[in-house]
C-alpha cells in the first residue's frame, strides 16, 4: 500500500481560549493606530504575547517544532475574529483596522520563528497580499483573479531558492502564509506534496527535470520581467526535493525537456492532494519549496462579502 506523502499538522482552538486570546489582543490594540507595514515587529510581538499566554502547549510545541519536523503543511482553525471591513475590491483595505488580525498572522510566524517579508515587484511592496477578487485581474492567473484557473504552482518561481542568513527578498519564499478573513463561496485551496508526483515519475525523467533546460518566467501577479533561464524544475536538497513551477510561465528548452515536462504535468494531474476549504478564523502555512498549489476558477460572491484570503510570505 502506497504511504501518503503529504504531511499535515492540524490543529483547533476551542472556543474559550478563541475568545480570551480575542480579548487580550483587541484590549492591545485598540488605543494605538498600528500600520501592517510600519509597525510589523510591533504586532508582531503584541500576537506573540497573547498567543504564548492563551494557547494550549500542543498548538505552541507545534508551531514550535514546525519548521523542523518535515511536515508540509500546518493549518489552525477558530482563531479570533475581528469586525472586519467589505472585501477589497481593488487588492488593498485600510491596514491599521486590521490590527486585531495582523497581531495574530505576524505573531504565529513569530512563533514558527520566520521571518515576513514583501517583494517590491509584487503587491507595491507591502507585508500583505489580499487575496480577493479584484476586477482588474479578471482573465489572468493571479491571486486577485477568479475566473481563471490557477493550476498546480510554486510561488515565484522565477527566482533562484534561498537558504540560511540571506535576504529572503532575492529568492524563492519558503512559506506561504494565509488568515482567511471569508470564504462564503467554499473555495478550496488545494496542496499536494512534490515527493507524491516525483515517485509517479520513472528516473530518467526525474533526470532531465533536474536538468538547467527549462526557462522559468515570472508569475501573472508581479511587475518583474526577468525569466530564470537555463534553470531545473526540481533541485535536491538535505531536505529531499524541492520544485520551481508554474505551467503558465515555464518554457522547455529542449525535446527532451519537452517531453519530461509532459510526464511532469501528468503525474501532477494524477497525484494525490488534498483541499482546505479555509473557513473564518483558520491559519494555513505550506511549504512552498515542497508542496505545490492551486485555487479552481470560482464565481465570487457579492463584491462587499467576496472570497478574502490574507497572505504573507515567510522564510
Amino acid at each position: 500500500m502506497m504511504t501518503r506523502a503529504l504531511r499535515v499538522a492540524r490543529h483547533h482552538l476551542n472556543d474559550r481560549t478563541r475568545d480570551l486570546l480575542d480579548k487580550e489582543l483587541t484590549a492591545a490594540v485598540c488605543d494605538i493606530e498600528l500600520d501592517s507595514d510600519a509597525h510589523e515587529a510591533i504586532l508582531a510581538g503584541i500576537g506573540a504575547h497573547a498567543l504564548q499566554t492563551h494557547l494550549p502547549g500542543e498548538i505552541l510545541q507545534a508551531l514550535t517544532f514546525y519548521p523542523a519536523t518535515g511536515s508540509h503543511v500546518l493549518a489552525i482553525g477558530n482563531l479570533p475574529q475581528q469586525e472586519f471591513p467589505a472585501t477589497p475590491r481593488d487588492g488593498f483595505t485600510d491596514e491599521p483596522a486590521m490590527a486585531v488580525t495582523n497581531a495574530l498572522h505576524f505573531g504565529l510566524l513569530q512563533l514558527l520563528s520566520l521571518t515576513p517579508f514583501a517583494v517590491d515587484y509584487e503587491n507595491t511592496g507591502r507585508y500583505i497580499r489580499n487575496v480577493a477578487p479584484n476586477p482588474a485581474a479578471a482573465g489572468t492567473t493571479s491571486s486577485w483573479g477568479a475566473d481563471s484557473e490557477f493550476s498546480w504552482h510554486t510561488d515565484n518561481p522565477h527566482l533562484p531558492f534561498g537558504g540560511k542568513g540571506v535576504d529572503p527578498r532575492r529568492y524563492v519564499p519558503r512559506y506561504l502564509s494565509f488568515y482567511a478573513v471569508r470564504n462564503d463561496e467554499q473555495v478550496p485551496t488545494e496542496v499536494l506534496a512534490i515527493e507524491e508526483a516525483v515517485a509517479a515519475l520513472d528516473e530518467t525523467t526525474v533526470q532531465e527535470l533536474q536538468s538547467a533546460q527549462f526557462t522559468v518566467g515570472p508569475p501573472a501577479s508581479t511587475d518583474e520581467t526577468a525569466p530564470l533561464r537555463d534553470t531545473a524544475l526540481l533541485e535536491q536538497s538535505y531536505e529531499g526535493t524541492r520544485a520551481r513551477f508554474d505551467r503558465g510561465t515555464v518554457t522547455p528548452n529542449t525535446p527532451a525537456a519537452t517531453a519530461a515536462l509532459d510526464r511532469w504535468v501528468r503525474a501532477l494531474d494524477q497525484a494525490r492532494s488534498e483541499a482546505f476549504v479555509l473557513r473564518p478564523g483558520d491559519f494555513l502555512i505550506f511549504d512552498n519549496y515542497r508542496v505545490l498549489h492551486r485555487r479552481r476558477a470560482f464565481r465570487p460572491g457579492p463584491a462587499d462579502t467576496a472570497r478574502w484570503l490574507r497572505r504573507c510570505y515567510a522564510s
